[in-house]
């Protein structure tokens, strides 16, 4: 399959409970039951074949929700969770004429349902394309109290908005840059607040992996070259998908690429020094799982309790999924097939389909 091909496919979203804040503005479109299903653990939307979005949850202690199909995000080209004040929200790309983007959002009820998807309002429909298939991929990040979200426009820019408190949307900004490093066609894009700032990380057609900063006033820390700071593995190939977490005021940041080992992990610290990058399957052994390939195509995850919570998706028709976790003591735990762990055998998760947060 090729790369553009698997990313078209699918969405893959993980989203990890934060501790619930004060309540939610009663605007309209953040309206949220008082009482909801226990966002607590790792939290998954999975793009399944034929064309559907199933649900589920690993607990915290252990064990995995019985999944369940959300009938109306179907028709989302691509999604992105969050936990905000407690309450899980999803906000999705929809594709309509030539490609055009028209972003909408949901809420999860107090009867685990969620609601019909409703309009962003303040936000502008996205101009298509019929060839940049990367388009519509999307990442929210609780930043301040307030969401952040992030999506790539038909032409592989960044664009960025914010929610206001009234539960309207600031109007679509350029968040790439306009030459140099962050110029070129996003591919994948993944975000997380540390110590209060917007961390964003994003893999390019070209190969680069970017990483830019937005400051609690507004203001962007220009784009820098991750591979320039951290060192280029020996086996690298062109990266696929992205995944971060802020944890302990530091980013973890996870890779996945196309070369024989697949999944790296390096950790930007709060002094903006990076690590060198880590081989994921050397430590969490994918093989003991029954994974025995070298492309994890896709990634997704979320901070949970101090920790690193992943699901990958490898490059195969099969629709397996792994799960580990990064401890806080940097050891691994030995990578799970979710598939034993939870019943998906009517649906069928494909390559880069999934989105995480906890």
């Amino acid at each position: 399959m090729s790369k553009a091909a698997a990313v078209a496919a699918a969405a893959l979203l993980a989203v990890a409970a934060a501790p619930a804040a004060a309540a939610a503005p009663a605007a309209s479109t953040r309206a949220v039951a008082q009482t909801v299903p226990d966002p607590a653990g790792l939290n998954l939307l999975l793009r399944a074949d034929p064309w559907k979005v199933v649900e589920t949850r690993r607990a915290p202690d252990r064990t995995w929700d019985a999944p369940r199909e959300v009938p109306q995000f179907a028709d989302l080209f691509y999604w992105t969770l969050t936990v905000d004040h407690g309450h899980k929200r999803m906000f999705g790309a929809q594709r309509y004429g030539y490609g055009n983007l028209r972003f909408v959002q949901s809420v999860e009820q107090a009867d685990g349902s969620w609601s019909a998807l409703a309009p962003m309002t303040g936000l502008t429909d996205l101009p298509g394309s019929t060839t940049y298939y990367q388009m519509g991929r999307v990442k929210a990040a609780q930043v301040g109290g307030r969401i952040q979200l992030l999506a790539i426009d038909p032409s592989g820019r960044l664009m960025h908005t914010t929610e206001l408190a009234d539960g309207s949307w600031q109007p679509w900004g350029v968040a790439s840059s306009a030459s140099g490093t962050g110029s070129g066609q996003f591919f994948s894009v993944a975000a997380a607040e540390v110590g209060g700032e917007l961390q964003v990380v994003g893999t390019l057609f070209s190969g680069e992996v970017v990483h830019a900063v937005r400051h609690a006033d507004g203001s962007w820390q220009p784009w820098g070259n991750v591979l320039g700071a951290t060192g280029t593995p020996a086996a690298w190939g062109l990266p696929t998908d992205v995944a971060v977490a802020g944890i302990n005021g530091q980013l973890q940041v996870v890779v996945c690429d196309n070369s024989q080992i697949g999944a790296y992990h390096a950790i930007r610290r709060s002094d903006g020094s990076w690590t060198r990058w880590g081989d994921i399957g050397s430590q969490a052994r994918f093989d003991r799982a029954g994974y025995y390939g070298s492309n994890l195509t896709g990634v997704d995850g979320a901070a949970v309790n101090g920790e690193f919570q992943l699901v990958f998706e490898p490059s195969t028709d099969a629709g397996d999924l792994y799960h580990t976790i990064r401890h806080a003591d940097g050891s691994w735990d030995l990578a799970g097939h979710v598939q034993n762990a939870v019943d998906l055998s009517r649906w069928r998760p494909v390559a880069v389909g999934a989105a995480a947060a906890g």
